[in-house]
């Protein structure tokens, strides 16, 4: 991975509207109110963060290696 890659790639964040949503369905799974859609949806976006989680630790790694 490039460095310029990497940087691009730790600069990466779920845009406010999305974030603002994350959290309205946060809440309502601690209250137990999501309906099957909603869960469905809330299971997508933690699935997209574990994959950026991952490739942002592949790209600070990167970067610490070429420190």
């Amino acid at each position: 991975m490039t460095r310029s890659l990497a940087e691009d790639i730790l600069s990466l964040d779920f845009p406010q509207h999305d974030a603002d949503c994350v959290a309205e369905l946060n809440v309502k799974a601690n209250e137990g109110t999501l309906t099957e859609s909603e869960e469905a949806e809330l299971e997508a976006y933690i699935n997209v963060a574990d994959l950026l989680a991952v490739w942002q630790s592949r790209a600070r790694q990167t970067l610490q290696d070429r420190a």
